[in-house]
């Protein structure tokens, strides 16, 4: 179990044996140490999310519970439909890095982050995560100057709005979210 708010580390010379986790309830961002100290994220995974931790041969592993974290050990078999590694997200985000302007980075991860975490509730996605512009800047590869330029033009354009309160909630509209409309507003092939 990890408290929310808590990290629990996985040292690269680790030998218990276990190759994948499986996440049974929660939140989990998870991490890894870069050379200059400041962690690299590699995904958010949630209930039913699959762990495996082929990364952490070569570098410790952060493991973040935005909410409280249940794991257990998995056989490392394929993901049910539904579900996602994080493999499939180092692969989305490396695909997201490839993508020309910071707009369609932006939507693309705005997206991703929705379909595979967030929720809908009323007229918008809510995704219950906080992250900060340097954050997603070194998640799409560009300044946090760029990003906070993105976001200045998606609340104008209420395509997203931040909830006042401590959760901070980021809201995203059906918009820039659906593939459809989100494929006009940014010129982008549907994620996944």
């Amino acid at each position: 179990m990890i408290a929310e708010g808590h990290t629990l580390l996985l040292e690269p010379d680790r030998q218990d044996g276990v190759r994948c986790f499986l996440v049974e309830r929660g939140l989990l961002k998870v991490s890894l140490s870069s050379t200059d100290g400041q962690p690299i994220t590699l995904g958010f995974l949630q209930a039913g999310d699959q762990l495996p931790l082929e990364f952490q041969r070569r570098a410790t592993m952060h493991l973040e519970a935005i909410t409280p974290v249940q794991l257990s050990e998995c056989g490392g078999e394929a993901p049910q439909p539904g579900q996602h590694s994080l493999n499939d997200w180092a692969v989305d985000l490396l695909l997201i890095r490839r993508l020309t302007t910071a707009e369609q980075r932006l939507t693309a991860l705005l997206r991703l982050l929705a379909e595979r975490i967030g929720r809908r509730h009323k007229d918008w996605y809510v995704l219950p995560i906080q992250l900060t512009h340097a954050q997603i800047a070194d998640l799409i590869g560009h300044t946090q100057v760029t990003v906070t330029q993105q976001f200045s033009l998606l609340r104008r354009a209420r395509l997203i709005e931040t909830c006042r309160g401590p959760a901070g909630d980021l809201r995203l509209a059906p918009g820039l979210v659906e593939p459809v409309v989100a494929d006009l507003v940014a010129g982008l092939r549907p994620i996944g």
